[in-house]
């Protein structure tokens, strides 16, 4: 009786956060259309981080409420703007051919080089809003010490790409996992990795 009232409540425990991670997502999708995706980036990951944190934590407030309550702490346009250039520009090396007469081999090369740079990219915006989230730093501070943390917790670093090329792989077999479940399954696991630094 007590392992099948056990089994039970581990079942609602799933269902309540699983039910909580796709809410947020798709108030991430919200936010960030809301803010202009160019300038809200940053606001509005560092929302959904903060969310998923408290859901994690068990704070009991509905995830729309916490998402608007955390919503107003950040503003963090600049950083938002930074962030959206660089991943347009980036991605364009990756995606857009190179011309014919350009060596196929260089080519590859430097396509991998910026699928590396787009990651390692990621990593360090995750990096920088946990410190923005978890700390009270400036937004130069946290790009400083994001910098250091990513080199110097390796591991977690690695971790994170790893997350980060599966979520990509699944969202690219699966266009509803991307909307409803990538955005709260990758801040769910920036909070488990990062919870600790």
């Amino acid at each position: 009786m007590n392992k099948s009232r056990f089994i039970e409540s581990r079942f609602h425990a799933f269902t309540d956060i699983t039910y909580g991670l796709v809410k947020a997502s798709l108030l991430f999708w919200e936010y960030l259309i809301r803010n202009f995706i160019v300038f809200g980036i940053a606001k509005s990951f560092c929302t959904l981080l903060e969310t998923v944190n408290e859901l994690f934590a068990g704070s009991g407030k509905p995830v729309r409420e916490l998402f608007r309550e955390n919503s107003t702490k950040y503003s963090y346009k600049k950083l938002s703007l930074v962030a959206f250039l660089l991943i347009i520009y980036i991605s364009a090396f990756i995606i857009l051919p190179f011309p014919e007469s350009f060596s196929s081999y260089y080519a590859s090369i430097i396509k991998f080089g910026c699928l590396y740079i787009f990651l390692l990219g990621l990593v360090l915006f995750s990096y920088i809003s946990w410190n923005l989230i978890s700390k009270d730093v400036t937004v130069k501070q946290a790009v400083m010490y994001g910098f250091y943390l990513m080199v110097k917790r390796f591991f977690r670093s690695i971790l994170l790409i790893i997350i980060i090329l599966a979520i990509m792989y699944v969202a690219d077999i699966n266009f509803i996992f991307f909307l409803f479940f990538a955005p709260g399954i990758f801040a769910m696991c920036v909070r488990f990795i990062l919870r600790k630094i």
